[in-house]
């Protein structure tokens, strides 16, 4: 419980960042900031549930009664959303990581002049 609550916050300081980020280097900050939102809640809530999801799914197939499967699952969900919620860091930190590098300009107007040339005499 307290890993998850940890990694909701994660979320939440990590979208204010990279909006933050992405706006001042030119970027949409709104649609980092929603792609953050949705890296950090898919991974840390959305696929951890479909995992169990499955697991419980091939648990009962596999002949565990019903009323067992939380009892079987037992750690493997926490290992399972340990590894999700590291995951989700992990991503929001690449878009932060690609939010902060600054744009190119695409007209080439700030390049630097060309290297001076000597005329020898010969």
């Amino acid at each position: 419980m307290i890993l998850q609550l940890l990694g909701f916050i994660a979320i939440i300081v990590f979208t204010v960042f990279i909006g933050k980020t992405a706006k001042e280097n030119g970027r949409n900050a709104v649609l980092w900031a929603a792609a953050c939102i949705g890296i950090g809640l898919g991974t840390q809530f959305v696929v951890p549930f479909l995992i169990v999801i499955v697991i419980t799914i091939v648990l009962v197939a596999t002949g565990t009664r019903p009323d067992q499967v939380e009892a079987a699952i037992g750690w493997w969900a926490f290992g399972i959303s340990a590894l999700c919620i590291t995951l989700s860091l992990i991503g929001m930190f690449l878009v932060l990581r690609h939010v902060a590098q600054l744009l190119e300009d695409q007209d080439g107007g700030d390049a630097p002049p060309p290297p001076p040339t000597f005329k020898q005499n010969d």
